[in-house]
């Protein structure tokens, strides 16, 4: 047992019983000899409730974060050179993932019968978001150990600063130089070679996007699906035991009419008795001489 062991196993259990098993862990280490690794259990931190639904959403949806990491990843190489549309649809499409990320976090949560407050929501959002921005942030929530929501502001990159261009070099006296129509046709040139490539990261991006975006509707349609499903079982269920208690009720009141009428019959049988045992002894004395 080592304390990685232990932090995997402790930010995959629910909250309540986080405290419990970190004191049931530093124990046995500590029953062990191991006091330093008692110590360094005993340090790890509960986490929030957005912290453990976004480690919840990590553990049992990984597929999916992941497509959150790599658009990340994309975003923080290419957002310097984007501005305008390409930056409003680049915008959209993360806002799209998020959202499904945080909608499936919410599901987890009421599946294991949690209700996930909109201030905890936001922390999940919030925790998503950052790693679009951070790489460090991306780093930890893939790690799935999180024990507080991360904020990070903005990119990190500015989207209308750029990078640096290298500064131009100085022409080689010795060289002749070229007429400035042939100036004007390599700038030409090179113009369209480099609109040919921001095309073709453009088109790279917008697939990558659309791929998201369609993977991404299909699994909230598989969602919607599956709870109006719930929902329908709901409805049945409630009919049932409806009509099962109406059962009941209608049991019991022929149980209560059919105990009066037992015990009225018990009491004619006595009547009938006592009647019968004194028309024998009439009956026996009229034979008597």
């Amino acid at each position: 047992m080592d304390v990685d062991e232990v932090a995997a196993e402790l930010y995959g259990l629910p909250p309540e019983r986080f405290t419990p098993t970190r004191n049931e862990r530093s124990k046995q280490a500590r029953a062990e000899g191991d006091r330093e690794l008692a110590t360094q259990i005993t340090a790890l931190r509960k986490p929030t409730t957005a912290a453990w639904l976004t480690n919840l959403l990590v553990r049992s949806h990984p597929e999916e974060v992941q497509l959150l990491l790599d658009l990340g990843r994309e975003l923080r190489d290419v957002l310097a050179d984007v501005e305008g549309d390409e930056l409003r649809e680049l915008t959209r499409q993360r806002y799209q993932l998020v959202s499904a990320l945080v909608s499936q976090a919410r599901a987890l949560a009421q599946a294991r019968g949690r209700r996930v407050s909109d201030e905890v929501a936001a922390g999940v959002r919030t925790t998503l978001e950052a790693t679009l921005a951070d790489e460090a942030s991306a780093d930890v929530v893939a790690a799935g150990q999180l024990t507080d929501v991360l904020e990070v502001a903005g990119f990190g990159i500015s989207p209308s600063g750029g990078r640096a261009a290298p500064a131009p070099t100085a022409p080689d006296v010795r060289e002749k130089a070229a007429p400035v129509t042939d100036l004007e046709s390599e700038r030409r040139r090179r113009a369209q070679e480099q609109a040919q490539r921001q095309l073709a990261a453009a088109e790279k991006r917008e697939a990558r996007a659309r791929q998201i975006a369609d993977e991404t509707a299909q699994r909230l349609r598989e969602i919607h699906d599956n709870l109006v499903a719930a929902a329908a079982v709901v409805t049945r269920l409630r009919a049932e035991l409806e009509q099962a208690d109406n059962e009941v009720a209608d049991l019991e009141t022929r149980q209560e009419s059919a105990s009066s009428d037992e015990q009225t019959a018990r009491q004619e049988l006595e009547a009938a008795s006592d009647e019968v045992v004194a028309a024998r002894a009439r009956a026996a004395a009229l034979h008597d001489p």
